[in-house]
C-alpha cells in the first residue's frame, strides 16, 4: 500500500499492513494534510451493526494525543483503550482481549508520548495524591530502568514504559501470548512526538 492510498478491506489486512496504515496516517497528519477518512454520515451507518477495526491503541488519556487523530482515522478504524501512563491493568487487557479475539483486529499499539504527565509523577517519587499513586507504582519499574541510562529519565522512562507494557502484553495469558505466538497478532511500541505529531516506532 503506497502513501495516500486506501485499502477498501480494512478488516482483511494482516498485522504488518495495519501497521503500515498507521504510519502512513501519521504522516499525513503530521504533515498537515489528513484525509480524515471514515468520517461521514455513510461511515456511520455502515458500522452501525458491527464492527472490524484493523488496529488496537493503548495510549496515554493525554488531551494531546487523540489516537484517531494523529493516525488520520475515522469511525470504526480503531478500537482505543486510554489510560494516563498507557498502563495495562486487567480491565485494559481485557478490552484488548475482546478487540484481538472477538473482533479479529490483528495490531496492538502501545502509544507513549514526549512529556507524559503519569510518567513525570512517577519520576519525581514520593506517593501520588488519592488514586493517581496505583498509577505511578506500575510505572515505577520503567523509571528504574530509566535511571541506569545516559540521557533525559523522563524520555527514556517514556520509551521504557512503552517497553515493559508491550513486553507485559505479549506475554498476557492465554489470549494474547497464544495469538503472538500463531503469528495472527502483532504488539509493537511508539512514542508520539508532541511537537512534530509524529510517532516514533520502537524496534525490537
Amino acid at each position: 500500500m503506497t502513501l495516500g492510498q486506501r485499502n477498501t478491506n480494512m478488516s482483511e489486512l494482516n498485522p504488518d499492513q495495519s501497521l503500515n496504515e498507521l504510519i502512513q496516517g501519521n504522516k499525513r497528519y503530521a504533515g498537515t494534510w489528513p484525509r480524515h477518512p471514515h468520517q461521514s454520515a455513510a461511515r456511520r451507518k455502515e458500522v452501525a451493526q458491527a464492527q472490524h477495526p484493523f488496529a488496537c491503541i493503548l495510549s496515554c488519556s493525554d488531551s494531546r494525543v487523540p489516537p484517531e487523530i494523529i493516525f488520520d482515522q475515522g469511525i470504526g478504524d480503531l478500537f482505543v483503550v486510554r489510560v494516563a501512563g498507557n498502563i495495562a491493568d486487567d480491565a485494559a487487557i481485557g478490552s484488548l482481549e475482546y478487540a484481538v479475539e472477538r473482533l479479529g483486529t490483528p495490531l496492538i499499539v502501545v502509544l507513549g508520548h514526549k512529556r507524559c504527565g503519569a510518567v513525570q509523577a512517577a519520576v519525581s517519587g514520593g506517593r501520588a495524591r488519592q488514586h493517581l499513586d496505583s498509577i505511578t507504582k506500575v510505572i515505577e519499574p520503567a523509571v528504574a530502568i530509566a535511571r541506569k541510562q545516559p540521557g533525559d529519565v523522563v524520555d527514556n522512562a517514556v520509551e521504557a514504559n512503552v517497553q515493559v507494557v508491550v513486553k507485559q502484553l505479549g506475554s498476557s495469558q492465554p489470549t494474547l501470548a497464544e495469538l503472538v505466538k500463531n503469528g495472527k497478532l502483532k504488539i509493537v511500541g511508539a512514542t508520539y512526538d508532541l511537537d512534530t505529531g509524529l510517532i516514533n516506532l520502537h524496534r525490537d
